[in-house]
């Protein structure tokens, strides 16, 4: 009898062991299933559209900057309650155009169709997203600690950027991206004077900035970010003279970021 009991039990426990494995195999099973769906959608949004992934993330950073200005508001109004018009004027100019360019780069992502030529390889995507959002740490810098630059001239900088990088990018219109891809040969506007005036822009109201915030870690960010965009640069540079013969004729007669005087000569 005791004999019949605990061949019971053992069989009772064997079943209890082959229920609970069946119930992590199938769990484990729905895990491999989800990551299996997280995968396809991170190659399809990512990895195959990045700049579409890109375009939904400045859409957002567009949102965030119109509530921060809304936010604000207030204390704007103050400002100019007791005459003092210049800095929150600018501030607000600033801004502004800060989602002009957030705004028409996210919808020219959206919307943009197959490019004609990109990287295969995921390095060149890692290294422009990395150059896009890098100087996005500046919000992080502390106080000046160095030295003390005027308010004026930080947002002046940070304006004269903007409104370059506006331009670029209307000249750009669908020839647009975020990371190295060839969607079009643009010579005309800016870009007859140097190979990357958004590149430009972003270098100068970066810079204002830093003076703002002008300490050692935002002297360091700003230094590493210039690294990453001129290797972004390069990078692009490289597709587009697969793409277009005529690009070597163009990089020997502009420069990269900067004009040059023989440009006008």
């Amino acid at each position: 009898m005791f004999r019949i009991w605990d061949h019971v039990k053992k069989f009772l426990l064997e079943i209890k062991i082959l229920l609970s494995t069946k119930v992590q195999l199938s769990k484990l099973a729905i895990i491999q299933v989800n990551k299996k769906k997280f995968c396809s959608l991170f190659n399809f949004y990512f990895l195959k559209d990045e700049n579409k992934f890109v375009g939904v993330i400045l859409g957002i950073l567009c949102i965030l900057q119109i509530n921060m200005l809304w936010k604000y508001r207030v204390e704007l109004q103050l400002a100019f309650d007791r005459n003092i018009s210049y800095i929150p004027t600018q501030l607000i100019l600033n801004n502004l155009l800060y989602i002009v360019y957030l705004t028409m780069a996210s919808f020219i992502l959206l919307i943009a169709n197959k490019p004609r030529r990109k990287y295969s390889k995921i390095g060149p995507k890692l290294i422009s997203l990395l150059a896009s959002f890098f100087p996005y740490l500046l919000i992080f810098a502390p106080e000046t600690t160095l030295l003390r630059v005027p308010i004026f001239i930080p947002l002046l900088l940070m304006f004269l950027g903007v409104i370059i990088s506006v331009t670029a990018l209307l000249s750009l219109k669908k020839s647009f991206s975020i990371t190295p891809e060839v969607r079009g040969f643009v010579v005309s506007g800016l870009y007859s004077f140097v190979r990357h005036p958004m590149y430009l822009g972003g270098f100068i109201s970066a810079l204002g900035f830093v003076l703002f915030r002008l300490n050692i870690f935002s002297i360091v960010v700003y230094v590493v970010w210039l690294v990453t965009q001129v290797w972004r640069a390069r990078f692009e540079e490289q597709l587009l003279v697969k793409e277009y013969p005529d690009y070597e004729k163009y990089l020997k007669k502009t420069s990269a970021f900067f004009p040059m005087p023989k440009m006008w000569q």
